[in-house]
């Protein structure tokens, strides 16, 4: 792993393309849901201690990478979207939208109060961290 000079981020390549602006994970939770930011903090905690992952924040989101990105949180204004990997379609609910993307489907799934993060819903991190 590379850590770009400017906005401290973690790449795999030294030359990687990325959205190079400095984000304090704290700021994209400002003018949002206060109950946004403990369900990223709960989300945070059950996954920080997984092997080998780094955390950074762009200017709209959270990501997640292992070997790969395998988690995108992104805050919105009343709830968080939870985009995570699978090797096939996901269409029961949480999910809201599972599309193709490379060889790997993209996972989304919203939610809004502690309530609804669940151990389906860390089951399915789980597998994407796998697959990364």
């Amino acid at each position: 792993m590379q850590t770009c000079p400017k906005c401290e981020r973690e790449l795999k390549n030294p030359n990687q393309w990325h959205n190079c602006v400095k984000v304090n994970i704290g700021d994209l939770f400002k003018n949002k849901a206060e109950e946004l930011e403990f369900i990223f903090d709960r989300l945070l905690a059950e996954i920080i201690n997984w092997e080998n992952i780094v955390v950074s924040a762009t200017k709209n989101c959270i990501v997640f990478v292992h070997h790969k990105t395998f988690l995108i949180v992104r805050p919105m204004k009343t709830q968080l979207d939870i985009k995570f990997y699978s090797e096939k379609e996901q269409n029961d609910f949480p999910i809201i939208k599972s599309l193709i993307w490379n060889s790997k489907y993209e996972n989304h799934i919203r939610i809004s109060t502690l309530d609804e993060l669940t151990t389906e819903i860390y089951s399915f991190i789980k597998k994407s961290y796998q697959i990364s």
